[in-house]
């Protein structure tokens, strides 16, 4: 999807206002909706820098903090949580999307 289809698909779902959406009747349900992505991109960030580490333990590579906070995956394992974080977005976030369809959702409409 192109970033110009993901800005139409966004801003055609009901209730949509740049900057804060409103999608519900109740304003408590989008917040809640807002907690849910802000849990998820800390999950995500979270097994990123947990699969990090457990490369860096297989490979035998010394561990430290700060290599954590700026060494990047290899080439492989990066392909790998790609392919992870798009799927769990369509598992996830997918959801929110039922009404309009749950394939439209990805990375750049999701998120």
């Amino acid at each position: 999807m192109s970033d110009k289809e993901a800005t139409d698909f966004s801003e055609a779902l009901a209730g949509f206002k740049r900057g804060n959406p409103a999608y519900f009747e109740h304003e408590v349900i989008d917040h809640l909706v807002g907690i849910v992505l802000e849990l998820g991109a800390e999950l995500s960030v979270t097994r990123d820098r947990l699969a990090r580490l457990e490369e860096t333990l297989a490979n035998g590579d010394p561990v430290s903090l700060d290599e954590l906070d700026t060494g990047r995956p290899s080439a492989e394992l990066q392909a790998r949580l790609d392919q992870e974080r798009q799927a769990f977005i369509q598992r996830v976030y997918g959801r929110l999307y039922a009404q309009v369809g749950s394939d439209k959702a990805d990375a750049k409409t999701a998120l």
